[in-house]
Formats: C-alpha cells, sequence, structure tokens
C-alpha cells in the first residue's frame, strides 16, 4: 500500500488556506457592514454600482452649488428690499413735505433715503458686492451723498459695475441667471435723487424752504409718482429674486430626493447581511481550527508510527 504523503499535506494546506480566506472575507463584512472594501469585489455588478456612485456624487455636486445659489439669493432679497423701501421712504419724505406746505425736513429725510438705497446697492455677501458685475471687490456706486451726484456729468457716470450677470447651473439640465446689476437696478433712482439735488441747488428753482411754492410743488408731486415707479420697480426685481428662490430650493428637493434613492439602490448592493455575515465568520472559523488540527495531527505522524 502507497501513502502520499505529499498530497495529504496539499490537500490539508489548501483547506486551512481556503478557511483563512473565508474568515477574512467574512471579517471584513462584519467589521465594514459592507459585501467587499472596493468595486472588484462585487463582480458583475461593479459597473452597476460605479454608476449609480457617479450619479450620486453629481446630485452631491449640485446640492452644494445650489445651497451657495440660495445664500446669495437671500442676500439680494436683503439687498432688494432695503433699496425698494428707500424709494418708498424716499416719496414719502416729499408725500409729507406736500401734504404740510413745508419742506424744511425733506432734504435731510431724502439723504437718509439716498443713504439707504446705496447700502442696498452696494449690498456685500461673502466680502463681495452683489451687484459688482465681475468688479465684485470695489462697490458698484461711487457717490456717498445725493450733492455727489450732481458734481458729475451723468448718474451713469456713479456706477462702475461690471456687465457679468452672474449664472449658476442647479442641476444637470438647468442653469439659471441669478446675479442683478447695480446700474440696472438703481440709475433711474439716482437720477431721480439728482434732479431733486440739482432743483434744490439752482437758484432760479430752489433752494426748498419753509413754504413750497406752487412750481416746487409741481416739481416734487411729479418726482414723488417717480419714487413709486422706483419702487414699484424695485418689489418686482424682488419677487424675481424670490422666484429664483423657490425654483432653486424645489431643485435642491429633488436632488435630494434623488440622493436618497441612489443612496438605497447602493445600499442595497453593497451592504452585507450582518446576520449571514455572522454566520459565516463563525463557520469561517471552526473550519480554521479544524484544518488547523489536521495539519497538527499530520505533523505528528510519522512513518513508523503507521507500521506499528
Amino acid at each position: 500500500m502507497r501513502i502520499s504523503t505529499g498530497q495529504i499535506w496539499g490537500n490539508a494546506l489548501g483547506n486551512l488556506m481556503d478557511a483563512q480566506h473565508r474568515m477574512a472575507k467574512a471579517n471584513d463584512q462584519v467589521s465594514t457592514q459592507k459585501v467587499a472594501t472596493d468595486l472588484m469585489g462585487h463582480g458583475r455588478s461593479s459597473e452597476i454600482i460605479a454608476a449609480y456612485q457617479s450619479s450620486l456624487a453629481k446630485s452631491e455636486g449640485y446640492i452644494d452649488v445650489n445651497k451657495t445659489v440660495a445664500d446669495r439669493l437671500e442676500s439680494q432679497d436683503l439687498a432688494l428690499t432695503t433699496a425698494s423701501d428707500s424709494a418708498a421712504s424716499a416719496k414719502d419724505a416729499i408725500m409729507n413735505a406736500l401734504a404740510s406746505g413745508e419742506s424744511s425736513a425733506m432734504m435731510t429725510s431724502l439723504q437718509g433715503a439716498f443713504s439707504s438705497a446705496l447700502d442696498g446697492l452696494n449690498y456685500v455677501h461673502n466680502g463681495q458686492y452683489l451687484f459688482g458685475g465681475g468688479n465684485d471687490d470695489q462697490p458698484p456706486v461711487t457717490v456717498t451723498s445725493m450733492s455727489g451726484l450732481t458734481a458729475l456729468g451723468s448718474v451713469a457716470a456713479g456706477f462702475q459695475n461690471g456687465d457679468i450677470k452672474k449664472s449658476s447651473r442647479i442641476d444637470v439640465h438647468t442653469t439659471v441667471q441669478t446675479g442683478m446689476l447695480a446700474s440696472d437696478l438703481g440709475t433711474a433712482l439716482m437720477q431721480t435723487f439728482r434732479d431733486i439735488q440739482a432743483y434744490n441747488d439752482d437758484p432760479l428753482t430752489g433752494p426748498f424752504g419753509a413754504e413750497l411754492t406752487d412750481a416746487q410743488k409741481a416739481f416734487l408731486t411729479t418726482k414723488s409718482q417717480e419714487f413709486n415707479t422706483h419702487y414699484d420697480n424695485l418689489v418686482q426685481q424682488t419677487s424675481l429674486n424670490g422666484t429664483l428662490q423657490n425654483r432653486v430650493d424645489n431643485t435642491t428637493k429633488s436632488l435630494e430626493g434623488q440622493v436618497k434613492t441612489l443612496s438605497g439602490l447602493i445600499s442595497d448592493r453593497t451592504d452585507v447581511d450582518l446576520a449571514k455575515a455572522y454566520t459565516d465568520l463563525q463557520m469561517a472559523q471552526v473550519s480554521v481550527q479544524a484544518s488547523a488540527q489536521v495539519l497538527s495531527s499530520l505533523n505528528q505522524t510519522s512513518l513508523l508510527n503507521l507500521l506499528k
């Protein structure tokens, strides 16, 4: 009878290595709660998982962009509201003067409204001027007073914003223009402030004194109507900004839904059945112990013992 010791040892070692491999795999699954630690471990499902992960990364990227856009739009809402309120305040100052027939405090009130308009048009968000149009590191409106406006050759000379209106891609198919320019928003408003200051400074028509003349009343009535128009226009821009906010918010919610769905699909293919993993680990440990015992027995076996 021929005994193949090499074959017996080979089989025993093979069984031990196989059991150790199964134990290591099961141990990884238990510790990571994943089927495999890389895509190669998922076999034919790896391409599908990779596609899901790519789509997930894109959706999460758009969500991050949208959060930034939403933050900027919220600041724009505040800036536009400040600018529109300034037009309303200017109109109220004129209407109060017309109602009382005297304008001793009107120019002071108008200067306050002008300063409020500057605060809105020169609004800063995250260190940049919102309505700079590309020149985001310098205030788009350079004048600081109504008298400063009259010193300029034209109102347009008081604006130094660029002409780039920010656009943002909020999902794979949609790009929206979210930026606005100070010159578009404020040129007409600044022109009315300039007209009033120039009228007041002209000795033929001003200044506005304790008692308003009929000509001054007619002029101020026209300017109050202009301020009312500016207010309506700025409110319309605020409404447009609100529409953009809703669109970005709805898109973000849709993307968050996609992220949840994709995460679930990936989880279904990559998450391990922990109960099965624990069972596999225990069985593999038993196999390792059994194979080790076999090897230990073979190590103690000799040809002399077989011949006894």
